[in-house]
């Protein structure tokens, strides 16, 4: 079975599956990435993002997950977490974040380098912060037991979220931030299943932080390089049509939103 496969556990490795929820727009590519987490021979499952409140979508990722042990979100965003109460509702799995007010009642927030470990699942889930889409954003490592280096995919919700490159939330995303994130993961991830938010897996996480790590400083010296041939009082929209020269109108509130994150960051880092 291929991507993209709604409605349906289209299996990907040894410990994980994935439900596509149907909400394909620009943002989500063909729709949210739900995964189910659970060996063979499980007797229970995490459920990691189960998408937005989309009652079809929830009762299909119920029926193919089956005992819900505990339900884990990558970060607060609605495409991912608005159906997290609903599935709660359905399974009785409590649910866990960075965030606090995105956990169940009761829960603890998630922290960095927690190892999450289930009786009735074999495969263990790393939590590994990783910020910079939004400050609440967490990568999920999982590994097939116990080990250190056992590590079969990298859900990476957001973070990697597929063929197009990430936007950065101008409440609390972080351009600095998001490049450190980005390095973490090529430094980790060599070999590792990409599991990301939206679109298809891939073999190798590190063949897409890379191409993200070079598109982050490809705009970067476009946004200098524009600054310095309009001037520092440049407007956004005059350094948009500077640099983006063919840019979909439709796309240009997100050129928008870009450039004003990338001068927010050479603001705070005028040596870059």
């Amino acid at each position: 079975m291929e991507h993209p496969a709604y409605s349906q556990l289209r299996p990907i490795s040894e410990s994980v599956g994935v439900v596509l929820c149907p909400n394909p727009s620009y943002s989500s590519l063909e729709g949210t990435n739900s995964y189910v987490i659970k060996a063979e021979g499980d007797s229970r499952a995490i459920v990691v993002d189960p998408g937005p409140e989309d009652e079809g979508h929830l009762n299909v990722l119920q029926r193919y997950a089956g005992d819900v042990a505990l339900i884990l979100l990558t970060h607060r965003h609605g495409d991912h977490a608005d159906g997290a109460a609903r599935f709660r509702q359905l399974t009785g799995a409590p649910v866990r974040a960075f965030d606090k007010q995105y956990c169940s009642s009761g829960q603890e927030v998630l922290a960095d380098g927690e190892r999450i470990v289930i009786d009735g699942i074999t495969p263990q889930v790393e939590v590994v912060a990783t910020p910079g889409h939004t400050a609440d954003s967490v990568c999920f490592f999982v590994h097939t037991g116990a080990g250190a280096d056992d590590v079969e995919g990298i859900m990476t919700g957001d973070t990697i979220a597929g063929r197009h490159t990430t936007m950065i939330s101008e409440t609390d995303g972080d351009l600095g931030e998001y490049m450190k994130t980005l390095e973490l993961l090529d430094s980790r991830g060599k070999g590792v299943r990409l599991l990301p938010g939206h679109g298809a897996d891939l073999p190798d996480i590190t063949v897409m932080t890379q191409k993200y790590i070079e598109r982050r400083k490809q705009r970067l010296t476009q946004v200098k390089d524009a600054l310095a041939k309009l001037g520092e009082e440049a407007t956004v929209d005059q350094i948009v049509d500077e640099i983006y020269t063919d840019v979909d109108p439709v796309l240009r509130h997100a050129a928008l939103q870009s450039t004003r994150v990338t001068l927010r960051y050479l603001q705070a880092h005028p040596e870059a």
